[in-house]
């Protein structure tokens, strides 16, 4: 699965016209011109301007806001970021925004590559501020200085607040028969997918969005799941937790966008109202084994498929085996993760810097620390995920490398952190415990952004 990462940047991006100003701004770095720009084109001479002139005045006031949207201020900075990280791929670049103070000060936002020679890599963003002076008579702008990471917050996009994609959307108005009639749905039923790990519920809901699309229907979806006993944090006994919107870990928003999904207890409501009056018909099928081919063409308003009681044959991800198989296809760019967790590996990546290698550890062993330095070069900064990370190992490994793991970063979902301020709010005030699924996802992505990836397995 490949997630995708929102944009960076206040207002919109200037996508055609950014890369060709880098290209002109690269061209002027390597002739070595002047920097300095001046926000006033020169006119054209005249008969007039050879006549002697009475002293002009100031032509601008330094003290007065700076004009963030110039396109001359605009281009000075972007070469004097091109200029300074010469080991950064800049992707493109936001549009200023004033500062603060905004006499002296702009920020300006940018996406960037960590491997140049890959142009689909995920890019990572960053926003800074530039102290911009003035020159007191031609009023020409210079940059005088950028500042560090994330140190200009006004060029930076706000983050939504509530949205499908973060949470189970709000049930949409009551439908009336005639609207409900005109569906067609399909609904599972029963099945032993509960409570088992996340890929083996991802593979099942794969299967069952295969079989809508390809029954053209809308399926009938429990938005909440039961995450198995295996992520529950340490302490709380082991046990399976229900209730887990799917919108924790995944993007409903997205997910509905690829097949039409109605909330099972609305739907539910609204056949209770007008289906059982045997108006609207229905049709059992009992049997996975049955291949969706079989019933394609029924003009039903439900088809409900039934599973039994005995595992493994009741697990929804058996409807696309056999038969099914060859017409059945996984609709894995359907599950995009939550944009919750993606801002938290986007947070990450960037406290880092774009270049770092990442390695993932799923050994353990005396021999550990070894197989994990022959894979990776000496004094690079590396990002440790996976099982076998340890105090001991990072410690062990910080003499020749620049050590980062997921535990380091805990205030991103903190109790004080916007993660979880914005999940409480979201969960009607309930507090939404970061637990292990969450930091599998976030852990795995992050090492999925290294530019030099390795594996030390069992």
């Amino acid at each position: 699965m490949d997630p995708s990462r929102p944009p960076l940047g206040r207002g919109s991006f200037l996508s055609s016209s950014v890369h060709a100003g880098t290209a002109l701004l690269l061209l002027l770095v390597l002739l070595r011109l002047p920097i300095s720009i001046s926000p006033r084109a020169t006119a054209p001479a005249t008969l007039a301007d050879q006549r002697p002139q009475e002293p002009q005045q100031q032509a601008c006031d330094p003290a007065s806001p700076l004009d963030c949207a110039d396109p001359r201020l605009f281009h000075l900075m972007m070469r004097r970021a091109i200029e300074a990280f010469q080991d950064v791929h800049f992707a493109r670049f936001g549009r200023p925004v004033p500062g603060d103070p905004p006499s002296s000060s702009c920020d300006m936002a940018w996406r960037a590559r960590s491997d140049s020679d890959d142009p689909s890599k995920a890019t990572t963003k960053d926003y800074r501020r530039f102290a911009v002076a003035r020159d007191p008579r031609t009023c020409a702008y210079s940059v005088l200085s950028i500042g560090e990471y994330h140190s200009g917050p006004n060029a930076r996009k706000p983050r939504r607040a509530a949205t499908n994609a973060t949470i189970a959307p709000p049930p949409p108005p009551a439908l009336s028969r005639s609207q409900f009639a005109r569906g067609s749905y399909l609904a599972y039923l029963g099945g032993g997918d509960r409570c088992k790990p996340m890929p083996h519920y991802l593979r099942s809901l794969l299967c069952a969005l295969a079989e809508t699309r390809y029954l053209n229907r809308t399926l009938v979806l429990d938005l909440t799941l039961c995450l198995a006993a295996s992520y529950a944090a340490a302490g709380t006994g082991g046990m399976p937790e229900e209730g887990k919107r799917l919108a924790f870990y995944v993007d409903v928003d997205h997910l509905n966008s690829q097949v039409p999904i109605i909330e099972e207890s609305q739907f539910w409501a609204d056949w209770d109202r007008w289906g059982v009056q045997g108006q609207l018909r229905a049709r059992l099928v009992e049997d996975t084994r049955v291949p969706p081919v079989k019933f394609s063409k029924v003009r039903d308003t439900l088809i409900v498929r039934k599973f039994g009681d005995v595992e493994p044959g009741n697990y929804w991800y058996n409807v696309c085996e056999g038969e099914a198989k060859g017409v059945l296809r996984p609709m894995r760019r359907a599950i995009r993760w939550a944009p919750s967790l993606m801002h938290i590996v986007d947070d990450i990546v960037t406290r880092m810097q774009p270049d770092f290698d990442s390695v993932h550890i799923d050994s353990n062993g005396d021999d550990l620390r070894r197989r994990v330095e022959e894979v990776l070069d000496a004094g690079r900064q590396v990002y440790v995920a996976g099982e076998g990370v340890n105090s001991a190992l990072v410690e062990a490994l910080k003499a020749k490398l620049t050590v980062h793991h997921l535990g380091e970063f805990e205030d991103l979902w903190g109790t004080d952190s916007k993660w979880f301020l914005e999940m409480r709010r979201l969960n009607g005030g309930v507090p939404v415990e970061f637990d292990g699924y969450m930091r599998e996802v976030v852990d795995r992505e992050v090492f999925l952004r290294g530019k030099k990836k390795a594996e030390v397995l069992r």
